[in-house]
């Protein structure tokens, strides 16, 4: 049995094989439903493989007395501790309960509530470039002014963050694990980073929706912790990467205090019903989090292979670099200014000469630092992505035809 064959039988026996003509019906958000039937689509960071075991028995055993009732506001008890203890076990969290744990609709929803609740129109709110867009939307659209924190050497620093902080600065939200880069934190850095802020009296807002898609067996310290520095930040927490839920949408806001969360439900309309999580999602979401453990570990060690092949192969490639390999997420952000191609060109010639669909790194998705860049999502089966690198490296001749492409020298980022 061939390194594939072998990845392919792990794949069925624990991951479970995807049913791709449903997801050419159900995938969505620059997925298999909205891409032509011959293109492969390497674009938005949700998994290709079926929910956990886990998940699905947990909805199935709930409905097995249908009724399907309003819960409370702020989330199932089960659903807000198996949240909490998962941080506890897993992510370095110490001191966190499910009472500071509020159930959302997604992670994206938890951004958008607590920019809200402490961005006042005009303030500045510093969010790192680039970065996943909904870090910097979120934001605008509670009428927040942006600073940006850009990279020292490729990496998010105390330094770069004092070049972005002004006396205005009410606010830093943040993506950690990042996306797309897929670097980490470790726990002096989430220390100094959470201290930095609280001494100016800046709030602090970690977008942790990757924290289960940490390869490698690297340590993972969130800023929950209550440990981390002199005031716990807001941290957002999402089942839509490590266990596959994205379309039961459910996400998880962990509040700074017990006190602190019970004010957000009261303000944003927990309490009468304005916000709040479907009760399904929850089920399905606890059901994952306290039996999907070994689907997690196979899918992590699947996607730190899928990244391994994938660097091996596309940093072949005349003008493709790639500046680190992640040590989160399963993601790869290609620097591609060698080829002469900008981002936008270059997603488009790689779609219609290799039939593959990959994400621009254009200001909408990432910001301006994002520019000469694309990023590709590595979380479908093996077969899968060896064909898509195929067809990119059969046609990269074809894709960079043309092009000036510029010395090395002008590579880095």
């Amino acid at each position: 049995m061939t390194a594939m064959d072998d990845a392919s039988a792990r794949e069925r026996a624990n991951l479970g094989r995807p049913d791709f003509d449903t997801l050419r019906k159900r995938a969505f958000n620059l997925r298999w439903a909205t891409v032509d039937s011959d293109v492969i689509p390497l674009t938005a960071a949700d998994p290709d493989f079926p929910a956990p075991a886990a998940a699905v028995t947990a909805i199935a055993e709930y409905l097995r007395a249908p009724h399907l009732c309003y819960g409370p506001a702020a989330g199932l008890p089960e659903f807000r501790s198996a949240v909490g203890a998962h941080y506890r076990a897993n992510k370095s969290a110490t001191g966190v309960s499910g009472k500071h744990v509020i159930a959302t609709n997604s992670a994206a929803s938890a951004l958008a509530l607590i920019a809200r609740h402490l961005v006042q129109p005009g303030d500045e709110v510093v969010v790192q470039d680039p970065v996943d867009f909904l870090v910097a939307e979120t934001a605008r659209r509670a009428g927040a002014t942006l600073r940006y924190w850009q990279t020292v050497d490729g990496r998010f620093t105390l330094d770069g963050l004092a070049a972005a902080v002004t006396p205005a600065t009410r606010l830093l939200s943040v993506c950690h694990p990042h996306n797309p880069l897929g670097s980490l934190w470790d726990q002096a850095e989430v220390v100094a980073i959470t201290n930095y802020c609280c001494e100016r009296g800046i709030s602090l807002l970690a977008d942790e929706v990757w924290s289960d898609v940490v390869l490698d067996g690297a340590p993972f310290f969130s800023f929950a912790s209550r440990e981390n520095g002199k005031h716990a930040p807001w941290v957002v927490y999402g089942l839509s990467k490590g266990y596959g839920l994205a379309g039961l949408r459910i996400g998880a806001i962990i509040a700074p205090s017990e006190e602190e969360a019970e004010r957000l439900c009261a303000t944003a309309g927990f309490d009468q019903t304005i916000e709040g999580a479907a009760t399904l999602s929850q089920i399905a979401a606890t059901g994952a989090l306290t039996h999907g453990a070994s689907w997690l570990e196979e899918f992590l060690r699947h996607c730190a292979a899928q990244r391994d092949m994938a660097i091996a192969r596309l940093s072949a490639l005349r003008g493709v670099r790639i500046g680190h390999k992640p040590s989160a997420t399963f993601v790869l952000f290609l620097d591609i200014r060698g080829t002469g191609l900008d981002e936008g060109e270059a997603a488009r010639r790689i779609e219609q000469h290799a039939r593959v669909r990959v994400v621009s790194g254009s200001p909408r998705w990432f910001g301006a630092s994002a520019k000469g860049h694309v990023r590709i999502s590595l979380a479908t089966t093996r077969d899968v992505l060896d064909e898509a690198l195929s067809r990119i490296e059969r046609a990269w001749p074809q894709i960079t035809h043309g092009c000036d492409r510029r010395p090395d020298s002008l590579q880095d980022p």
